[in-house]
């Protein structure tokens, strides 16, 4: 049986300006999407919400948030 991914908004400041993008958990990763991006990481012991925005941040420096 195939699995339902949830997405839920998420957003962070960067440069002084709010970025926003969502983000899913899948198994052990953490994968945030933007309309220019994507970034995952595995979960470990830190809170998804916390890495998802640390994703989002990555994805702004790249200039894709």
């Amino acid at each position: 049986m195939d699995r339902l991914t949830v997405w839920e908004k998420v957003t962070a400041e960067f440069d002084g300006r709010p970025v926003s993008g969502s983000y899913a958990v899948d198994g052990e990763m953490v994968k945030v999407i933007t309309l220019n991006g994507q970034k995952a990481t595995q979960v470990g012991v830190f809170n998804t919400t916390c890495l998802a925005r640390y994703l989002l941040r990555e994805l702004a420096v790249e200039g894709k948030a």
